[in-house]
This record gives structure tokens, sequence and C-alpha cells, in this order.
């Protein structure tokens, strides 16, 4: 089952996008492309979890992976270089669906599950060394990574205590998923006795697929990382700290920051010299994204309710499909904006 794990994750974007996004849109998603239409996508389909979490995917994997599930009558084409499931295909995957990560968080952590994950293991291989009084060479080579850590061990005292403590989170932790998943966060990890493996040397002792072993590895990493900002596993919240995620991309936290100074769409395009058509998409991330943020100075409440009701009433989120429906009384800037601002209400 879990070999050929692509097939799995494309599967699973095809029924969510439901023929209404293309390949490449599924392409975009798992390599975390900061476009404004991505963000949204992630978002309005529910499949934030996954955004930025197969960062080396290519096209060429995904179009092998869309061939074989077409080849096999899971997945039929449509217009555009869409695909939708067949209800062969809904069946199969239905079977499947359990092998999907439950914890997985790409949307809150794609930026910083690497070097959280740099910390974690090279503090956990200098503690072990350290209890064994051996020299070692550090898993990690990134000058900010060991100069943290260096920082971290000397400001928190008796080294004996720290590993303990390290110790007894991380079972505590790794008690709370699958003894799998458990088994593939451990061999990732390098001590004084071993060298951590790579996701291949795992897949291959695990007899599984390489691509299903990352997705496990991830999924425990984003766990803890969700219990540290729980504030239910107080030594990995230290691991994270001044690694905050990253809800709006930089240029978008910029327009975001003129809004607040009462700058209207048009002044902010001509202070950034960017296109108005940018600043709109800004606008559709921060409505996205940030509970509280108003959109009533860009779309009336009544043809808010209008548009609303139509996305709902067609069941569709095509853009072209709602202003038809709306006889074309709102803008493709307003719709992506209340259908945004209603993903915000219910993610948030």
């Amino acid at each position: 089952m879990r070999q050929g794990y692509a097939l799995v994750l494309l599967a699973h974007c095809l029924r969510r996008f439901d023929g209404e996004r293309t390949l490449a849109a599924v392409y975009h998603l798992f390599s975390g492309k900061k476009s404004a239409q991505t963000l949204q996508d992630s978002r309005w389909f529910r499949l934030e979890p996954f955004f930025g979490t197969w960062k080396n995917v290519t096209m060429a994997e995904l179009e092998t992976a869309v061939r074989e599930l077409t080849e096999r009558r899971l997945a039929a084409p449509g217009g555009n270089r869409t695909y939708r499931l067949t209800e062969a295909g809904k069946q199969w995957l239905d079977g499947r669906e359990m092998s999907l990560p439950r914890h997985l968080n790409g949307w809150r952590y794609h930026d910083i599950d690497r070097l959280f994950w740099q910390r974690l293991s090279l503090v956990g291989q200098t503690l072990s060394n350290l209890v064994y009084g051996r020299r070692f060479t550090p898993i990690c080579r990134d000058e900010r990574t060991l100069e943290w850590v260096k920082q971290y061990l000397l400001a928190n005292g008796s080294r004996q205590t720290l590993t303990a403590s390290f110790y007894e989170e991380l079972i505590r932790l790794l008690e709370a998923v699958s003894e799998e998943e458990a088994t593939v966060f451990t061999l990732r990890l390098t001590s004084a006795a071993r060298i951590g493996w790579t996701a291949e040397q795992i897949a291959a002792y695990l007899q599984t697929d390489a691509l299903y072993v990352q997705f496990q590895f991830r999924n425990v990493l984003h766990y803890m990382m969700t219990e540290a900002e729980a504030g239910r596993a107080p030594l990995m919240a230290e691991l994270m700290a001044g690694l905050a995620p990253v809800q709006l991309t930089q240029s978008a936290r910029k327009t975001y920051e003129w809004l607040q100074k009462g700058k209207t769409v048009e002044e902010i395009a001509k202070f950034r010299r960017l296109k108005r058509s940018t600043v709109e998409d800004h606008i559709v991330e921060i409505a996205a994204n940030v509970p509280g943020f108003s959109i009533a100075p860009f779309v009336a409440d009544g043809k808010a309710v209008s548009i609303q009701a139509a996305a709902r009433a067609l069941g569709t989120r095509k853009l072209k499909d709602i202003r038809e429906a709306l006889g074309g009384a709102a803008s493709y800037f307003e719709i992506r904006l209340v259908l945004a601002k209603e993903v915000g209400r219910w993610m948030n």
C-alpha cells in the first residue's frame, strides 16, 4: 500500500481540487510557492497541511503519477490539464487516506521545520556525546545552528539534568504517535552510538517508500512543534525560540502595514511601485490569514452576501462561474476577497 506514496498524495489533492485546478497547482502546493493563488488554493481546498512539504517535487514526478492513476482508471482527465478522481479512484483512496499524516502542518511550519530539526538533532547529538565524554563531528554544519546550540547549552547549566529532561520529553512525545512514526523519527537521530539514517535507508529497513518515510518524519516533527507552541513540551519550545511561523509573505506584510496606516490600494501601489493587481493579491492573502481583518472597505456587505450565496449554490470556487452567476456585478478581486475571508474565518 505504501509503495508509490506519490499516488496517494496526488490522489488526495485531486479529490480536494475536484477538477477546479490544474496539475501545476498541485506542484506549486507541495513545493510551497508563495504566490497569492497558491496560498489561497491551499486554504480554499483545505490542503494547507501539505503546503511546502515536498519541496523537491518535480512536475515530471507528478505527471508520471497522474499518468499511472489515469491508466488504472483511478483518475480521468478534464479540460486544461485538470483531473478528477473516478468513483473507483475515490474508493481506492478511501482505503489509503489513513496513511496521510494527521499532524502535518506545512502551512504553519514549512519555513521553520528544517531549522527546528537542526537544533533538535544537534542538541541530542551533543548531549549524547558529552554524557559519554566523547569527541564528535557535528551532524549539522550550519553556522547559525552551531552557535545557537552552543549558547543554549552554556545557558542550561547541568548537562546531566538537561540530558535526562530532554530524553524524557522526547520519549513522552514519541509515545503519543504511532510505533512506525516513532521508529522513523528515532532512526533519523544521531547519538554517540550511531549516525542518523537517511529516508532512503529507513525505507529500505522498513521495506516501504522513501517518500512515505519523509512524510512520516515531518509529521512527527510538526507534532512536536505543535505541542511546543501549546505549552505542552517546554524543551521543544526552547528549541523553537526565535522561529516564529510566518503567516504572510514579506511583501504582503508591507502592504498590511500601509493598510493599517489608512492608505488606499491606489496609494499603496504608487508608494511601493507595484501593480494594483499585486496589491489586491496581498489584500486577499491578508484576509485569509489575519483574524479580524475587515474586508468592508473593499466590498460592500450586500455584495459579499451575494458572492457567498452564489459560491454555495454553485458548489464551486471557480471565479469565472461565480462572476457569471452574479451577472458580472462583482469583480474578480471582490469574489476572491470574500472567499478568502470565509476560509479565514473557518480556519481561525
